[in-house]
């Protein structure tokens, strides 16, 4: 089954409102799964018209997982959802797929910048008048990336634990930290005179080429330190969301995404497969991942295994 990364963004005009408002801006996320989903409905009606298959959000459902981002990684205010969803659907019942050859873009687009402000008017963020202002000037409505993703059917999952687990900002992305100490003349400086931290960040990305345009910006520490822990999500927050054919089984989902991210993290550190046999290349059962005092464990083995490049195999029993 093929899936897409989406991301729903919303204007900086909007997100100014939002910011001064000190709105709380999760609910993006629930809204952008129920557009993904009534909008793959909609189209599948379409399609389908002519074979006489009686579609509704009730029996069919598409499989999403959604998270949001509150900043972009120039740390500023910019809250968008990012989902990774089926590009098709299934019956609830009988389990039958209708794969959907392609996504309606523009649709996308205007139904989300819809139910975005009927969200927020609800929620009396918004005023009706401010709404209808906004609607008029996004006209073809919010922009939304779109973005497929090759791989298996359980590529999705890891994909969005991976980019998840990288954060907002990374660290690759400091350029200098200049606390004052060798400053040169003509050197940057905060306008206060503190330490500074300069940075680089992802400023445009050319729509057909996908060539990406980078900026640097310079701000004290202090500076840095606060907008960093102002994006932080709450302790013990779940920021991923399952919707559809994906709200079920979550443990088991959960416990695949713990194995494939440290597994990934092995093999990218070390250049090595630590689920597959170094003899037979064939995927091994994983039992237990050992970290906290891990040396008691390994000395364990040690006296029941052979330690052989990385493997511990087991000593051969006397007959």
């Amino acid at each position: 089954m093929r899936h897409i990364h989406v991301t729903f963004t919303i204007p900086g005009t909007v997100s100014n409102l939002l910011f001064q408002r000190r709105c709380e801006v999760e609910d993006m996320i629930s809204v952008a799964a129920e557009v993904y989903k009534k909008e793959l409905i909609k189209f599948a009606k379409l399609k389908f018209k002519k074979e006489e298959i009686t579609i509704s959000d009730k029996d069919w459902l598409p499989g999403s997982i959604a998270t949001l981002h509150k900043s972009g990684n120039s740390l500023n205010f910019n809250p968008h959802v990012h989902l990774v969803g089926t590009t098709a659907i299934i019956h609830k019942e009988t389990k039958e797929v209708l794969n959907l050859s392609f996504l309606r873009y523009k649709k996308f687009a205007f139904s989300w910048m819809k139910a975005f402000c009927k969200h927020y008017e609800k929620e009396k963020v918004f005023t009706k008048a401010e709404s209808l202002v906004i609607q008029n000037k996004y006209k073809n409505g919010f922009h939304i990336y779109f973005q497929p993703i090759a791989g298996d059917e359980k590529e999705p999952l890891f994909r969005t634990a991976e980019y998840i687990a990288s954060g907002f900002f990374h660290n690759s992305q400091i350029q200098k930290v200049d606390d004052g100490s060798t400053r040169e003349l003509g050197s940057r400086c905060s306008p206060t005179g503190l330490p500074t931290v300069t940075f680089r960040y992802k400023s445009w990305v050319e729509k057909d080429t996908r060539e990406k345009s980078f900026q640097e910006q310079t701000i004290d520490v202090y500076e840095f330190m606060a907008r960093m822990l102002y994006f932080l999500p709450d302790p013990n927050r779940k920021m991923i969301r399952y919707y559809g054919i994906y709200a079920n089984r979550i443990k088991e989902k959960l416990e695949f995404i713990e194995q494939r991210t440290w597994a990934q993290a092995i093999e990218n550190s070390f250049d090595a497969k630590p689920e597959h046999c170094p003899d037979c290349a064939k995927r091994m059962q994983l039992t237990a991942v050992y970290s906290y005092s891990a040396h008691k464990t390994i000395e364990a083995l040690r006296k029941t295994h052979f330690y052989n490049n990385g493997y511990f195999r087991p000593k051969a029993r006397p007959p």
